[in-house]
């Protein structure tokens, strides 16, 4: 247990150096772009292809910024996602694995941002003084229509949902779900060993496209009442319709970033020489500004979702009533996936989007406490 634990913290403290790393060097990046002129630069040979349309500016314009970043983010995914992950016995992937999902990661990650870049611009062009509330209802319907699509169509270009082999887990699982009113008819096994030997488990999607899934390495390591302590937690986010909290929580967020974002563009775009909003050259300030946003706003977001973590937590302890397998399974889950048990408190505050393993377990032994003092108070 000791040697896991140190480990752990080993791992856990490069990932944090790599987090604050990556947080200083984004923002660095697009100040660069700005003050070299780089930004103009990468307009006029856009303008120069394209013969000045609007749409293919943007387009080669986001081309050149995302081989530009590119250039630093490589070195820093293959560190963090391949040879750190070896380091630690975490990742089943040899190179070309590796290599091929990040190309289909970048590739994915390109053609969607282009599209909703190509979205932004035009808006920016029709609807110059609002653009920025037009742009937000915009994304608010993107974000929920992904919500929808992310489980059926993105998750399986990486990994394969299957059937759950163990036809007992697959019975108590859905009868658990049944006896929550959770409306799922299969639970999915996902292939996460194909790339990790990390375990987890979600209740994904919204609307029709709702489903449980646990992963192999989860289902394979795990006890089932361990597994049903992981489903009802996540039956817990179900219930208090965290995902609708979570979504509105964002949109929230997001609004303050475009309302940001349009009055900032306005004030400093002036003397940066861009033409209008619409001038593609002004995208690595809006993105400066953006990232400021939710520089800012990180750690009331993150304590909020701590927040309904928490909530969760406690569903968890009520449904299974055994204190005992939920600090087994967040013992489990720490180990295997080297989370850090007790991570400097100030990380934990601004980054941690889940109480720390810690915390988990301390909960679980007051709330065991308290039931065991309210039934004594209850015989005297």
């Amino acid at each position: 247990m000791k040697e896991v634990e140190d480990k752990a913290k080993k791992y856990q403290q490069i990932r944090r150096r790599l987090t604050l790393f990556h947080l200083l060097l984004t923002p660095a990046l697009l100040i660069v772009l700005i003050a070299s002129g780089l930004t103009f630069g990468m307009r006029q040979n856009a303008i120069a292809i394209t013969g000045g349309n609007d749409w293919g500016v943007v387009a080669v314009y986001f081309m050149l910024f995302s081989l530009y970043f590119l250039m630093f983010d490589l070195p820093l995914e293959y560190y963090a996602d391949f040879f750190l992950e070896h380091q630690f016995g975490l990742s089943n992937q040899n190179f070309r694995q590796w290599g091929v999902d990040f190309l289909k990661k970048a590739s994915l990650s390109f053609a969607l941002s282009l599209g909703l870049l190509e979205a932004l611009y035009l808006i920016i062009r029709k609807f110059p003084g609002t653009w920025w509330l037009w742009a937000w209802a915009a994304y608010a319907f993107v974000s929920y229509v992904m919500g929808k699509l992310f489980p059926v169509f993105i998750v399986p270009l990486f990994y394969k949902y299957g059937k759950l082999e163990d036809k007992e887990l697959e019975t108590r699982v859905l009868k658990f779900a049944a006896r929550f009113g959770l409306p799922v008819q299969n639970v999915y096994s996902l292939n996460l060993s194909k790339t990790t030997k990390k375990a987890n488990a979600a209740f994904m999607g919204i609307g029709k496209t709702k489903r449980i899934v646990l992963s192999d390495t989860l289902i394979s390591n795990f006890t089932h009442d361990e597994i049903e302590t992981v489903l009802a937690h996540e039956l817990g986010h179900f219930k208090h319709h965290d995902v609708w909290r979570f979504l509105g929580f964002g949109l929230v967020m997001s609004l303050a970033a475009f309302w940001m974002g349009f009055q900032g563009v306005n004030a400093l775009g002036a003397s940066m020489n861009l033409s209008s909003a619409a001038d593609v050259a002004g995208l690595p300030l809006l993105f400066l500004i953006f990232y400021a946003v939710n520089f800012v706003l990180m750690p009331a977001s993150n304590a909020y979702s701590r927040r309904r973590e928490r909530v969760a937590d406690l569903f968890a302890l009520k449904a299974t009533g055994n204190k005992d397998v939920f600090i087994s399974t967040m013992q489990k889950l720490g180990q295997q996936n080297l989370a850090d048990p007790a991570p400097p408190a100030w990380y934990e505050w601004f980054f941690y989007n889940h109480p720390a393993i810690h915390r988990r377990i301390e909960m679980a032994k007051r709330q065991a406490l308290d039931q065991r003092l309210g039934t004594r108070d209850q015989r005297l």
